[in-house]
């Protein structure tokens, strides 16, 4: 009986001492191995939004790049997956909890849409693991921080780009008479408020009719129909690619030809723009829209040495891929920011140092980046990139107009 006392004691002793040295061992954050480490997102590669589906297949090939090219980040491998939400709240939620629950991913990174990003927003907050760097510039995204510290944004948000265009044509349309076509929605109501800030009191009763659309009925004809109706001739589009397209092909066989026309940033790009024209629309020339990114569609960028790095890395990488679709860019160059942030954690990264890193960013050398913007975050600003630059498409390719504009840092 002693015997077996002392043998009980001894195993009891035994393992609370492996329980200690447990402890002070330090635990692995979740999706870190001695090898790897996971980062996982939901995007729109079928359904209305589909159009943003070249965007997880180059952050991939940077990825990969950085895994061929510089070993990775601090000695581990990024591991990137992605599965299709179709632009679906509903799928966006059961992917995201299978991410957290299932798979363990050390962050969630790039999701894109802001309807599908704002349901599982609380969540991940809740459960402490990082929506970084989210695919969308709703302003809440950046705004809210302090309500929702592991969510961040990374592109302009939409007021300011509103903002950009409200304060260019208070300045050169003066007597413009604008009608909006919006999605109704936190995207398309950001972009709204924007313009009308942009515009202030002076001037906005510029504004002669809005026209919102709901994403899920059919295309908007009834919307630019009725902005023609209003005697508007400024077409102000604030809209997903598939709705932009088909206002711009809507409109020409409406028989209108406004005399200006603004897209947002989001769906004027060189590929949708160049569908617009090919469905039959013959009011594309002179789109204006803001940009912050190199243009793989313009040759003047050709030589600069991010725009060479972004073509080696798609040729290799992501062969299937439009390289002169500016999503492939985007998707490259927020990949890049995110691989700084992962080497500054150090070779014991976690999901609150990731965040910390969020939030303190000084990087003025993103190679993807139209010169002179830079990314940066710090004390009370939680918007990564707040510079962009006026462009009109002109013959096939965007036009630089002017120089930069600086928005939140004013």
């Amino acid at each position: 009986m002693k015997r077996t006392f002392l043998l009980l004691t001894a195993a009891v002793l035994a393992s609370a001492a492996v329980v200690v040295a447990a402890g002070a061992a330090p635990s692995a954050a979740p999706g870190v191995t001695a090898k790897s480490i996971l980062l996982e997102g939901t995007f729109p590669l079928s359904g209305p939004a589909s159009g943003y589906a070249p965007i997880p297949a180059a952050m991939q090939a940077y990825f990969q790049y950085a895994n061929a090219q510089k070993g990775g980040v601090n000695g581990r491998k990024i591991i990137f997956k992605y599965q299709d939400d179709g632009y679906n709240p509903a799928n966006t939620v059961q992917l995201t909890h299978q991410f957290v629950e299932q798979d363990h991913a050390f962050a969630l990174v790039g999701g894109l849409g802001t309807e599908p990003q704002l349901p599982v927003r609380q969540y991940l907050n809740d459960n402490k693991v990082p929506q970084l760097f989210v695919s969308t510039g709703a302003t809440t995204f950046d705004r809210d921080w302090a309500q929702y510290p592991w969510t961040i944004g990374w592109q302009p948000d939409y007021e300011a780009e509103g903002a950009i265009y409200g304060k260019y044509v208070a300045k050169n349309f003066p007597t413009a008479k604008l009608g909006v076509l919006y999605q109704n929605d936190d995207y398309g109501n950001d972009y709204l408020r924007g313009l009308n800030a942009g515009l202030t009191a002076q001037h906005q009763n510029q504004i002669v009719a809005t026209a919102p659309y709901d994403l899920s009925s059919s295309p908007p004809a009834a919307q630019v129909a009725k902005l023609k109706a209003a005697g508007v001739d400024t077409f102000v589009i604030f809209a997903t690619p598939t709705p932009t397209i088909q206002a711009y092909v809507i409109a020409t066989k409406l028989g209108w030809t406004p005399a200006h026309v603004i897209t947002n940033s989001v769906s004027a790009t060189d590929s949708f723009l160049t569908i617009a024209t090919k469905s039959g629309s013959t009011i594309t020339n002179g789109t204006l829209t803001v940009n912050y990114l190199l243009d793989p569609s313009n040759p003047i960028y050709n030589k600069m040495p991010g725009m060479k790095l972004y073509r080696q890395i798609m040729a290799k990488y992501d062969p299937k891929g439009n390289a002169n679709d500016g999503l492939n860019l985007y998707g490259v160059a927020k990949a890049w920011t995110t691989v700084q942030l992962l080497k500054s954690l150090g070779k014991n990264p976690t999901r609150a140092g990731l965040m910390k890193a969020a939030r303190s960013i000084t990087d003025p050398g993103n190679p993807f980046l139209l010169p002179g913007i830079s990314v940066k975050t710090g004390p009370g600003d939680g918007f990564p990139v707040q510079q962009g630059q006026l462009q009109r498409w002109a013959k096939g390719h965007w036009v630089p107009v002017g120089g930069l504009w600086q928005s939140r840092r004013n």
